[in-house]
């Protein structure tokens, strides 16, 4: 096989899995909700990150990568299982990333599933029920959407956009929260479009420090962002307990 013919056969992936496998949730409730994830985890988010969302009794979804448990991921330090075990008990959402932080797109789907296992297993033995799954780097094909859908109640992708009217439960989009790329403005914009659709806007980030990488945020962001969130009248919410709510609302 070529590699044109190669990467012709990912794109129509890429586009069958955009535009089949949808489990749609009605977004019936007319207030806008707002859920702060962050990705692999690092120690920051942990910490800082969550006393952040504390002091606006908020919660998050933590999207964990148990390979990287005291490991440098971009320079960062990454989470203990102690730490994951408080976050639970406060109340946020630890949910899968995958265990070696593999690209979904590329690995065949038994080496996939072996991952999934473990990362959920790594969890489970913290006594961490996780059932939530985000893609890494955001890249998913047909055939990992659809085995995805087989063992996660939902699944996180990137690419920005909002959830309004319904959402794809196998594909909730979300929206970059990194200091480096992403404005004041641009998060204003975001947060009062939803409250004004009444829609679910989904932010995600990786460390939460003064100098953060690339795919980081910094206090002062996030605090902004979680402000204005609260000024605009929206409510907060971790990933499950936002599905949790519209499902209820449903009902």
């Amino acid at each position: 096989m070529s590699v044109r013919t190669h990467s012709l056969m990912r794109k129509a992936s890429r586009f069958a899995a955009r535009h089949t496998l949808q489990r749609w949730l009605p977004l019936r409730r007319q207030r806008a909700v707002i859920s702060f994830s962050f990705d692999d985890v690092a120690l920051s988010a942990c910490t800082t990150g969550a006393a952040l969302l504390q002091e606006y009794q908020a919660r998050a979804t933590f999207f964990v990568c148990g390979g990287l448990e005291n490991q440098l991921e971009q320079g960062q330090l990454c989470h203990h299982g102690a730490q994951l075990q408080q976050l639970h008990s406060d109340g946020h959402e630890i949910a899968c990333h995958t265990y070696s932080h593999l690209n979904c797109e590329l690995q065949p789907l038994s080496v996939l599933q072996a991952d999934w296992d473990r990362n959920r297993q790594y969890l489970a033995e913290l006594g961490i029920p996780a059932s939530g799954f985000a893609f890494p780097f955001g890249a998913y094909d047909l055939g990992s959407k659809h085995a995805a859908a087989q063992r996660f109640s939902y699944s996180r992708i990137t690419g920005g956009g909002m959830q309004q009217g319904r959402a794809d439960l196998h594909a909730l989009r979300a929206q970059a929260l990194y200091a480096g790329k992403t404005t004041d403005e641009e998060i204003s914009h975001l947060i009062a479009e939803a409250a004004a659709q009444g829609a679910w806007l989904i932010f995600y980030s990786h460390e939460v420090s003064d100098q953060p990488g690339p795919w980081g945020t910094t206090p002062a962001q996030l605090r902004f962002a979680l402000q204005t969130a609260r000024d605009a009248g929206c409510e907060l919410l971790n990933i499950r307990d936002a599905i949790q709510a519209y499902q209820a609302f449903s009902a």
